[in-house]
C-alpha cells in the first residue's frame, strides 16, 4: 500500500467521532492513529473518551500509538509523519477537527498519482480556502505556493526536505528574493515564524510551508473543498473561535478529475489566496504602533502596566 492514512487526536471526543464517521465513508483498509499524552489533569476524562473511541474502531485495521507524555502538536505531527513515511511512500494526514468528504481519500490518491514524478509538487491538500475562483477556470485543482495542514498529504521524497531550523529567519532577513517569495504566499508567515521562535505558538506547519517555498515547490488544492474544519469553535488548543475559514464541504463524488498536465499558476487565484492571509488595516496600524513602541523601549513597560491593572 503506497499511502499511509493517519489521524492525530488528543482530547476532543465529539470532533474525533465526526472525523472517523467521514473516514469510514472512504472505505479505507488501514488507519494509523496517534494519540497525544495528557497535558493537564483536567483533560484526563476527555483524553480517555477519545482513546475509548479509537480503541472501538471495527470498520478498518488500525495501528494506534498512544503517547504516555504530552508531546504537543508540532512534535506529535512530525514524529507521526516520520513513522508512517518509513513504511509508505506517501501519507495522508488528518487532525481531529478535519472532517473529510466521502471521496477525500480518492481525491488525494488521484492527485498523488498525477504528480508523483513532479518533484516541484510537494504537498496535496483536501481543504480549499473560501476564496473566489474565476468562473472560466476549467480545472478541478489549483496550485498555490503555500501548504494547508487541514487534510493534507505529501510524499517521502518531498518530506525529506523538511526541517525546523530556526535559522531560516536569518535567510529571510538576508535575502530580499526569499522574503518576496515568502510574502507572495502570505504576509502572515514571517510573523508566524517569529512567534514560533519566541515560543508563543507550537507550529510545525509554518516550517513546512517555508521549506516548500525555499525549494520553489508548489501545493495542490481542490477547487471544491473535500475537508471541513470544525475546530474553530473554541474547543481546540491552537484554534480560537471564528468563521473566517468556513467552507462548504463538497459531497459530490467525482470519479474523473480535470488536472492541468503541467504546473499552472493562476494569477487571480494566487492573488485571492494571498489576500486571504493579508492583514486588515486595523492589524497593520496595531503592528506599526508596536514597532514604534519597541523602538522607543516603551512596549514592555506598557505591557507590564496593563498586566498590573
Amino acid at each position: 500500500m503506497k499511502t499511509g492514512i493517519t489521524l492525530f487526536v488528543y482530547n476532543r471526543p465529539e470532533h474525533t467521532k465526526q472525523v472517523l464517521n467521514g473516514l469510514k465513508k472512504n472505505n479505507i483498509d488501514k488507519l494509523y492513529i496517534f494519540a497525544d499524552g495528557l497535558k493537564k489533569e483536567e483533560d484526563k476524562e476527555s483524553v480517555n473518551k477519545v482513546r475509548n473511541i479509537i480503541d472501538s474502531i471495527k470498520w478498518c485495521k488500525t495501528e494506534i500509538i498512544k503517547s504516555d507524555k504530552n508531546k504537543g502538536l508540532a512534535d506529535s505531527i512530525v514524529d507521526g509523519v516520520n513513522y508512517v513515511l518509513d513504511k509508505h511512500e506517501r501519507i495522508i494526514v488528518l487532525e481531529d477537527d478535519c472532517v473529510p468528504s466521502s471521496d477525500f481519500v480518492n481525491f488525494m490518491n488521484k492527485c498523488f498519482d498525477k504528480y508523483e514524478d513532479n518533484d516541484q509538487v510537494m504537498n496535496i491538500t483536501g481543504y480549499s480556502l473560501p476564496i473566489d475562483i474565476p468562473s472560466d477556470y476549467q480545472y478541478d485543482i489549483y496550485f498555490s505556493y503555500r501548504s494547508s495542514s487541514w487534510g493534507w498529504g505529501t510524499w517521502r521524497r518531498a518530506w525529506n526536505s523538511f526541517n525546523r531550523d530556526q535559522s531560516i529567519i536569518e535567510e529571510i532577513n538576508n535575502s530580499a528574493e526569499l522574503r518576496k517569495k515568502v510574502n507572495r504566499a502570505g504576509e502572515d508567515l514571517i510573523p508566524m515564524l517569529k512567534k514560533q521562535i519566541s515560543g508563543e505558538i507550537d507550529s510545525w506547519a509554518v516550517f513546512w510551508s517555508l521549506n516548500i517555498i525555499k525549494n520553489d515547490g508548489v501545493c495542490v488544492n481542490p477547487v471544491k473543498s473535500k475537508i471541513k474544519n470544525i475546530g474553530h469553535d473554541g474547543s481546540g488548543v491552537h484554534c480560537g473561535s471564528n468563521d473566517k475559514h468556513n467552507t462548504n464541504l463538497c459531497t459530490e463524488n467525482v470519479q474523473r478529475l480535470n488536472f492541468p498536465d503541467k504546473i499552472l499558476i493562476n494569477d487571480k487565484i494566487i492573488s485571492n489566496y494571498k489576500d486571504f492571509f493579508s492583514f486588515s488595516l486595523k492589524e497593520r496600524i496595531k503592528k506599526n504602533i508596536i514597532i514604534i513602541l519597541k523602538k522607543l523601549r516603551l512596549y514592555n513597560l506598557l505591557s507590564n502596566i496593563k498586566d498590573e491593572l
